[in-house]
């Protein structure tokens, strides 16, 4: 049996769809949809009975209750072994609208297509359609004390464009993407007959979001200096297919020439480090004061706003750990993790943890916890003033590495905290139950369902990553200094 999936697959990349069925790939997903959408959706068209259909259901179990109801929820059909599910259908008439159900907030026109395949499974089956709509979130929605499902869920008769803004109507772009879908499933079944499928890299591979076979198509050489690993540029394919596979055969005139390239491209000659001291020691001797907050946050996002004043997909910030250095050398350190609605603590607890003054060190400020706290002042006014002295102070420990001032061969075009701790300490993530964030965040929606001794020892877990992201900042501010002094006294 096919589905819509193995259709946009196929037509994606056909590779694609041949590796989905041989290696299927595990996936946690970075959002947390914290409501039924379904359910949500029933509030919202003020449906108050519906028959909801179950995996495996055949043709007969809709046609057998179609006089019985006048709505159906994840309803089954099938044609010519193509297998679809409707999310909500709703009686017009002596015809039906079609209500297909998308947990955020911009629908695509792309899209089109796949209603269109699904539209004609119905067709064949003598099912009429009046209309089509779609059910999606407000992006402008702000919760208040209680879920207002009206003002939160959208039914729009129009997609949107790749900028979010009001694109073609859904009913005449179905319309035109109308097909016969046999051919389409005739080529499912040769593509998947295939022993092997070679293929080319193209910008199909890296659209919107990159292939997850990527690598299993492409693999990258295991040498930290190939080329693969050159970073921002648009050249590596070609030069990589010229017989230059290192960067160390290459000059710049070779590739575009920044600055992170050239510091990858002299570690490789050199075979050696590549530190400019004189730009790291200006960049942080003209910033740093003490005492030094090393300050990292962990964070959950939701599709659904939980709480009062959150709209669709903001976060809710949970955690923290916070590491300071007195001028004298001395650490210690402090640390939070909340459970529910946890905003105002968490923020009470940080302004009061946390120096008045000195800089606060962060690794990757903007993306992340600067943008966190200006989130909190938006929500809470009251802490604006407070929270803006934290965020102002503070300083970005990964701009040495994402710039270009400090590369070595080892980091293979990468420079996320854990890889640089990895380098340049003795410690190591691995050594932790909990050793990535994505991780983090699945053991931190599990702990609210587990009895009171496993959430001990998965709030133990979480407490240990998060103090290791702010002491692995220490330790590598510190390989930094040193390698500082040592530049100095040659």
């Amino acid at each position: 049996m096919k589905h819509i999936s193995d259709i946009k697959k196929l037509e994606r990349c056909e590779k694609l769809l041949w590796l989905s069925k041989r290696e299927p790939q595990p996936f946690i997903p970075f959002i947390f949809y914290n409501e039924n959408i379904y359910e949500l959706t029933k509030k919202r068209l003020h449906i108050e009975d519906w028959f909801t259909g179950n995996v495996g259901d055949e043709n007969e179990v809709f046609f057998s209750h179609e006089k019985e109801y006048d709505a159906f929820c994840r309803i089954r059909f099938s044609y010519q072994d193509l297998r679809i599910q409707i999310p909500v259908m709703k009686r017009n008439g002596n015809r039906y609208d079609i209500y297909f159900l998308y947990a955020s907030c911009f629908p695509k026109e792309s899209e089109a297509q796949s209603f269109a395949d699904q539209l004609w499974v119905l067709r064949n089956l003598k099912v009429k359609i009046n209309k089509i709509f779609i059910v999606h979130l407000n992006a402008e929605y702000i919760r208040k004390d209680n879920l207002d499902v009206n003002e939160l869920l959208s039914i729009e008769e129009c997609f949107y464009n790749d900028k979010n803004h009001e694109g073609g109507k859904i009913n005449k772009l179905v319309k035109y993407r109308y097909r016969d879908v046999n051919p389409v499933l005739k080529r499912i079944d040769d593509v998947l007959q295939m022993d092997e499928i070679k293929k080319e890299r193209s910008n199909i591979c890296t659209r919107r979001n990159k292939c997850p076979y990527f690598e299993t198509c492409f693999p990258y050489p295991d040498e930290d200096t190939s080329i693969m690993n050159l970073v921002s540029c648009a050249y590596k394919f070609k030069l990589f297919d010229e017989g230059k596979h290192d960067i160390k055969d290459i000059e710049l005139e070779d590739v575009e020439g920044t600055r992170h390239q050239y510091a990858q491209i002299m570690a490789a000659k050199n075979d050696a480090l590549f530190f400019d001291a004189y730009a790291v020691e200006h960049f942080f001797c003209s910033q740093i004061t003490y005492p030094i907050s090393y300050l990292d946050f962990e964070w959950e996002t939701y599709a659904y706003p939980p709480f009062s004043e959150m709209k669709p997909f903001d976060v809710l910030t949970f955690q923290y750990s916070l590491h300071i250095e007195e001028e004298n050398g001395e650490l210690s350190h402090e640390e939070y993790l909340g459970k529910g609605d946890c905003r105002i603590e968490f923020i009470e607890r940080l302004i009061a943890d946390i120096p008045k003054e000195g800089s606060v060190m962060c690794f990757n400020v903007e993306g992340a916890e600067k943008l966190r706290l200006k989130q909190l002042a938006k929500q809470f006014p009251q802490y604006e003033e407070a929270l803006r002295n934290i965020y102002t102070r503070m300083i970005d420990l990964s701009i040495p590495f994402s710039v270009g001032l400090i590369y070595d061969n080892r980091m293979a075009g990468m420079y996320s905290l854990k890889k640089l701790v990895s380098i340049f300490t003795d410690y190591n993530y691995a050594d932790l139950d909990i050793s990535h964030g994505m991780e983090a965040v699945r053991n931190y929606r599990l702990m609210e369902k587990e009895d009171d001794a496993e959430q001990q020892k998965t709030r133990k877990e979480l407490l240990d990553y998060c103090a290791m992201d702010t002491y692995a900042e220490y330790l590598i501010y510190h390989w930094i200094l040193e390698r500082i002094k040592e530049y100095k006294e040659k």
